[in-house]
């Protein structure tokens, strides 16, 4: 089903498909709704909307998949997070994050010439703070410089580093460990957990977004990487989307921008919701998670190296999803 129309529509066409379903008991009670009204009026939108007729896709009419039940729900509640993760909170901050370290950058070629610098005289640590060192070891190539022996011992030869600072990308890895820093451009080459770290580590970014940050990169990326899924309860499931609408809600976006993140989120939260209860699905909402579970296994697929053993797990269990999910589809 669609809505005719467009504007201020689209963003509540989520909302509107869900109070019809729950009127007709197609819901369950504690299906997990996410407010995202900024504006107080905007509450109103959903009985308007109501009066727009609705067309249905002929093709989509009676078209459904049979209840996933063969799938372990922790699994399920795990990718559904894990989807949001990737194709909603990631794109979001990768938008917010680079004109701020942007702009940081402009400010710190004008005060500290960080882009002709050198080893007799380079910015050690993050002006205005001592609480972060910059790693130049993140930069320029400079983890592969070799190693010295003094005392023997070897240690790193700091002074045959290359300090110079040539873009705001190479300033944010600077904030960051060299295993985090493999990206060449704050876009999908940066994955969340650098965005995370740009973010906690940074002051240039609001207090309340860097404690957000915080607890997202603590209780949801951390614990989702470690593939525990006896963790994924139902309680962290719902605590995790509530971490993620805080986040939208302190990034302080227009109206229109927030009300159409948080519409995704909240179709997500519904949809995901509906997988764990075992009813049956249209089948254009599982092939949209199989999609999803697709584009996720193939992201992380491109963070793997032969080190990262913990990111195989992950990508193997993706890939087993992926196809339950197709089995799923073909039935």
């Amino acid at each position: 089903m669609w809505v005719t129309g467009g504007g201020e529509r689209d963003a509540f066409t989520n909302v509107l498909s869900i109070e019809r379903r729950r009127k007709s008991r197609e819901l369950e009670p504690d299906t997990i709704l996410l407010s995202y009204h900024k504006d107080p009026k905007m509450k109103h939108k959903v009985s308007e909307l109501e009066t727009i007729p609705l067309r249905e896709d002929p093709k989509m009419t009676h078209r459904m998949s049979g209840p996933p039940g063969d799938l372990d729900e922790g699994k399920k509640r795990w990718l559904t997070v894990g989807i949001c993760l990737n194709s909603i909170i990631s794109p979001l901050l990768r938008k917010y994050v680079d004109p701020i370290v942007s702009n940081l950058y402009s400010s710190l070629v004008a005060s500290d010439s960080i882009h002709t610098q050198g080893y007799h005289r380079y910015l050690k640590n993050y002006p205005g703070t001592n609480r972060h060192f910059l790693n130049y070891e993140s930069i320029n190539n400079n983890r592969s410089v070799p190693k010295k022996e003094i005392n023997s011992k070897w240690i790193n030869d700091y002074q045959k580093y290359d300090y110079k600072v040539t873009s705001h990308v190479d300033l944010s890895k600077l904030f960051l460990q060299p295993s985090m820093a493999h990206y060449s451009a704050i876009d999908v080459s940066c994955d969340l957990s650098a965005l995370l770290g740009m973010v906690i580590n940074i002051n240039s970014f609001q207090t309340v977004v860097q404690s957000d940050a915080e607890k997202i990169r603590s209780d949801i990326r951390n614990p989702w990487v470690h593939c525990d899924f006896t963790e994924w309860t139902a309680t962290k499931y719902t605590e995790s989307f509530q971490l993620m609408v805080q986040l939208v809600k302190d990034l302080k976006l227009n109206n229109r921008e927030e009300n159409m993140i948080l519409g995704e989120l909240n179709t997500w939260a519904t949809n995901g919701q509906n997988f764990l209860s075992g009813t049956l699905l249209g089948l254009e909402i599982v092939n949209d998670i199989h999609q999803q579970t697709h584009i996720l296994r193939e992201y992380v697929l491109t963070l793997c190296t032969e080190a990262d053993s913990q990111v195989l797990k992950v990508q193997q269990e993706l890939n087993d999803l992926e196809n339950c999910l197709q089995e799923i589809i073909g039935n």
